[in-house]
């Protein structure tokens, strides 16, 4: 393995494989932005309607192909998320680097940044019982707790990795998520109402979690019946300006292969369905903080990369992970970070 070490990188470069700072890699990343440029300017040209692609946001199930999404992605080993993810909260969603994106500061700083403004947005103050849909590592969570410690709050996930390692916290007394903190382990759908019942919490909110949800009517409603009288609903999640051909990602990109099932749904689509929450507002996040944000994860998986593989060599998982940064970076790159980015949305229960 020593040999390995000494070798490492003329190994992937003959391979195919080249770092992120490398002359390589960085235009193939100018070259595919460019390409997706003239894409996006086309659809901001000749904008479509979401019926033309197919796609509804009121019919089927609530989630779409969950157990191949935790097969294929999110339930891949615990020491590769490690390897490339912040040191404080272990976050797996976009990081805030300031308004532009701009910010000189470090991932650990920009996700705490976007916690905070999570949090103003979702107007916790504390006190609050809260509900968080689709939890990841309880990075959101590990936030809250630390920032409002009077708070309850519960979280679900149906990855088994996620699930054991906020279990390990749980069981430190020093982690802020050993007190105030419940998990559910599972799919979120009607069968988890007995485990939280109903009109139950102030705040039911997600993070990153709407790009796998299928029919937004249904997980609305299915929210807004947890929620206390007044109670609020936010969420976060990838989203584009206008409706593009590549909604259903799975079907249509290449990025689709890491997240079967997966969509970017247009950010005004969440803002219509009012039946049963009343929209307060709405707010795009350039894209270019998810830009900054995968920049500093791929940066961080390139450095792991002897650590994660020295046991397990494997060019081919190598390659596939580091082709995925490449490619997420180049979606949201485009029109200075104006197309891909994040939205936001804040709704209150109906009286």
């Amino acid at each position: 393995m020593q040999l390995l070490d000494n070798n490492l990188d003329q190994i992937l470069a003959d391979a195919g494989i080249f770092s992120p700072d490398s002359s390589h890699l960085i235009q193939q990343e100018k070259s595919l932005t460019r390409y997706l440029e003239r894409a996006y300017t086309g659809y901001l040209e000749n904008p479509d309607t979401l019926e033309s692609t197919g796609v509804s946001t009121e019919l089927g199930p609530l989630v779409d192909q969950t157990e191949d999404l935790m097969k294929t992605h999110y339930d891949e080993r615990i020491e590769l998320f490690m390897g490339f993810l912040d040191t404080r909260y272990r976050a797996y969603t976009m990081a805030y680097y300031g308004e532009s994106g701009n910010d000189e500061i470090t991932l650990e700083e920009a996700q705490k940044q976007k916690f905070r403004l999570i949090a103003q947005r979702a107007q916790i103050k504390g006190g609050e019982k809260i509900l968080n849909v689709g939890c990841g590592f309880a990075p959101l969570e590990t936030f809250l707790l630390q920032e409002y410690p009077d708070i309850e709050i519960t979280g679900i996930t149906p990855s088994t990795v996620q699930a054991k390692y906020i279990k390990e916290k749980m069981q430190d007394p020093c982690h802020p998520l050993s007190n105030g903190f419940s998990l559910i382990e599972g799919v979120f759908d009607e069968s988890v109402i007995e485990k939280l019942g109903l009109a139950q919490y102030d705040l039911v909110i997600s993070v990153g979690l709407f790009e796998h949800v299928l029919n937004m009517r249904a997980m609305l409603a299915l929210m807004a019946s947890l929620l206390k009288p007044n109670g609020r609903s936010f969420h976060h999640f990838i989203t584009s300006r206008i409706v593009t051909p590549q909604v259903h990602l799975h079907k249509k990109t290449v990025i689709g292969k890491y997240f079967p099932g997966g969509r970017v749904w247009p950010h005004d689509e969440l803002s219509r369905h009012t039946e049963h929450l009343d929209l307060v507002n709405t707010w795009f996040v350039n894209g270019k903080n998810y830009w900054r944000t995968l920049d500093d994860w791929h940066h961080r998986y390139w450095k792991s990369i002897p650590q994660l593989y020295n046991n397990d060599f494997s060019l081919d998982a190598i390659k596939y992970w580091n082709e995925y940064f490449l490619l997420c970076k180049a979606m949201f790159a485009p029109l200075d970070g104006t197309f891909y980015g994040n939205s936001h949305y804040l709704f209150t229960l109906k009286p």
